[in-house]
């Protein structure tokens, strides 16, 4: 990269950076989410404002393409690496063992009829949804894992609000999100090494799906078994934290080498490495919660604005179609987790209340989508109805958990 580069991508990044504190933390003490102010911001600096407004410098500061352009997509690729591990950290498998037979009705029926529902959807809908005969079972398999997917980071926040994290409900719902996420993600992984870009277009599904689950299982089975030890040998024989820290990067790195070598997505690999260190991460909370700070203060909003920089959300905006995805993503969640909920014996009451915690879909969801846009999956109409879905959901989880249960937030 050239000097000019250099000083263009620097003031790219301030120009992001700014932009989504300020709005971040005006959507928080609106009672909004902040990744919902960063996304604005994205939509400030992005083609659907700066561009409209000031199609010069918008040009300028945020060029199509070149040099500025791939550098800002893998400072924000690698940043969320880290991210995304640490979202892997809030799924104990233990947990979800110990809970047994709750946890795998919820999570498993919770998850199934939204997929369910997601996939028919675009076979029901297909004009709506925009989609050809070509295209119409990858979109539909690709609708089905987002709209399975429940965002434990952010579920994880709003049971610590309202002092529900460590109650039956809230474990319930933190150990059904292990279901939810490892379908979601799984069947993604499948899509992208099938449909995606680099897929060999062979129709070898079974083959993909067997290395999917090889790979999630080694993963964690090996970080359950050889990762405590190798970390207890770094914190007792090198400098801490730091070296700690250094191992923790690696290990997401490696992971996410991996599975983007086995034509999965990156982000599918660090997530597993995520959960394969949960169990180390409980005995030596700090360093993570060091390598979270940073990757959420910096790297997130990079992502999130990042993200909204590259589309126009107002030329793919359609009212029909956000309102069908939003619809469905409701309906399918609650209904298929309140099913679960009543075969694992919870009251009507308890059912619907994990099912309303575990509909918000909030930055996993985001990712997928943004990830899929990035791969071509789905086109720009599609994205931004998901992107807005996923924004709705989350909106919804914690005012409809304070309805059901009469509880109101407390201070974080």
């Amino acid at each position: 990269m050239s000097p000019a580069d250099w000083t263009t991508l620097s003031l790219h990044l301030a120009a992001m950076l700014a932009t989504a504190l300020v709005l971040g933390q005006l959507a928080r003490r609106l009672g909004i989410p902040g990744v919902v102010g960063e996304i604005a911001g994205g939509l400030l600096l992005g083609p659907t404002v700066l561009g409209r407004l000031a199609p010069d410098t918008f040009a300028w500061l945020f060029p199509p393409a070149g040099p500025v352009t791939s550098a800002r997509g893998a400072i924000a690729r690698v940043g969320m690496l880290f991210f995304i591990v640490t979202i892997g950290l809030d799924i104990s498998v233990g947990e979800f063992r110990r809970l047994g037979r709750k946890a795998l009705a919820v999570g498993s029926v919770g998850t199934f009829v939204p997929l369910i529902l997601g996939f028919l959807m675009c076979y029901a809908f297909p004009t709506v949804i925009g989609v050809t005969e070509k295209d119409r079972f990858s979109t539909a398999l690709f609708m089905g894992s987002i709209l399975s997917l429940s965002a434990n980071p952010v579920i994880a926040r709003i049971l610590l609000d309202m002092g529900l994290f460590k109650s039956e409900i809230g474990r319930t719902i933190m150990s059904a999100t292990l279901v939810d996420d490892l379908v979601g993600w799984g069947l993604f992984a499948v899509i992208l090494a099938e449909f995606g870009p680099n897929a060999t277009g062979q129709g070898q599904g079974l083959q993909i799906f067997a290395t999917v689950c090889a790979f999630i299982g080694g993963t964690i089975l090996v970080g359950k078994i050889v990762l405590p030890r190798i970390m207890e040998w770094i914190l007792e024989s090198m400098p801490r934290p730091s070296a700690f820290i250094s191992a923790v990067v690696l290990l997401a790195l490696v992971g996410a080498a991996g599975s983007e070598h086995l034509g999965l997505h990156s982000f599918l690999g660090a997530f597993i490495v995520g959960i394969a260190l949960a169990d180390v991460a409980q005995r030596h909370p700090e360093p993570f919660a060091t390598i979270a700070e940073f990757s959420y203060a910096v790297f997130t909003p990079i992502f999130f604005v990042s993200m909204a920089i590259g589309a126009d959300f107002v030329a793919g905006f359609d009212p029909w179609l956000v309102g069908l995805i939003t619809a469905v993503a409701f309906l399918g969640k609650i209904s298929g987790v309140w099913i679960g909920g009543r075969m694992a014996g919870m009251d009507d009451r308890q059912a619907l209340a994990v099912g309303c915690g575990l509909n918000a879909r909030g930055i996993l969801g985001i990712v997928m989508a943004a990830a899929a846009f990035d791969a071509e999956l789905i086109d720009l109409r599609l994205f931004v109805a998901c992107v807005l879905m996923c924004v709705f959901t989350t909106m919804a989880a914690g005012p409809a958990l304070a309805a059901i249960l009469g509880r109101r937030p407390q201070a974080a």
